[in-house]
Parts: C-alpha cells; sequence; structure tokens
C-alpha cells in the first residue's frame, strides 16, 4: 500500500484486539518506514505533473510550485496556513521529501470551523504535520482593513 502512494494504513478489528497490538503497530510502522525509504519522491512528483491538466487550478499550481521549488533547495519544511486544510493535501499529493507544517487558523467569520476538526483531518495525509494557530495569531478586523487600503 505504500508503494503504490496511500498516506495511511491500519490494523483489522483482529490484530489491533489481539494479543500484542503495540507491538503490531510498531511493526507495522517500521514496515512502512523501510517501504517510504524506496520511494523516489522526485519521480513520483514528475509522474503526477505528466498527468496533470492544463490549465491548472491556482490552488495546484502554488502547491506543485511549492514541491517544486523545495525539492531544489532541498528545503526540509514546507508551511502551509490552513483553514480546510485542502492546500497542506494538496502539496502533499506532490510527494515532497520536505516535511510539511500545516498551520490550521481559525475563521473568525465563519462561526461554524474548527481549525481543530481541520487539524484532526490532516493527521492522516502523508508527510504533514498539523498544529492550530493561537487566537492572537489572527489580525484584527483593524488591521486588515488597514492593510486592505494601504494595498
Amino acid at each position: 500500500a505504500v508503494l503504490d502512494g496511500t498516506d495511511a494504513v491500519m490494523l483489522s478489528g483482529e490484530t489491533a484486539a489481539g494479543a500484542y497490538p503495540v507491538e503490531a503497530v510498531r511493526i507495522m510502522a517500521g514496515i512502512c518506514r523501510e517501504a517510504e525509504a524506496y520511494i523516489d519522491n522526485n519521480a513520483v512528483f514528475q509522474r503526477l505533473m505528466s498527468k496533470q491538466t492544463i490549465p491548472m487550478t491556482t490552488l495546484e499550481s502554488l502547491s506543485s510550485s511549492a514541491v517544486r521549488s523545495a525539492h531544489k533547495v532541498g528545503a526540509q519544511l514546507i508551511v502551509c496556513l490552513a483553514k480546510s486544510g485542502n492546500t497542506a493535501r494538496l502539496v502533499a499529493k506532490y510527494r515532497p521529501y520536505a516535511q510539511i507544517l500545516a498551520v490550521c487558523v481559525e475563521d473568525p467569520h465563519d462561526p461554524n470551523h474548527d481549525a481543530f476538526a481541520a487539524a484532526r483531518r490532516l493527521l492522516l495525509c502523508r508527510g504533514v504535520r498539523a498544529v492550530v494557530a493561537p487566537k492572537s495569531w489572527r489580525a484584527s478586523d483593524e488591521e486588515i482593513d488597514r492593510e486592505g487600503e494601504a494595498a
């Protein structure tokens, strides 16, 4: 499954509820890490790019460009600001060697938005580490208006 590009694997109910569930997870994780070591992420990126439809969406283009740039400069980390997590998922799709840090932020204009739920969903994406930004990171409406006027 790892060689086919899956983001996550899970144990069956019988294995997870067996006599040695912790050891089963440890062994499965080791197998996944070993299999990932054989994947040429640059080749995966090139194959994905060759199958892309043109024109790409803006978000798809930005995501693939971030991965291409990270490959070229040997970056160790790609940081994505995330509301829903779509950007981080698209970056992960291109399998960068760099880790992806998704900084999940609350949307002050959407009372139904939950940054913690977005971060939890990103736990299933390969190479993505999600954190929730503290509310103090949010710009005030006045700051946003001032920046909009300056632009």
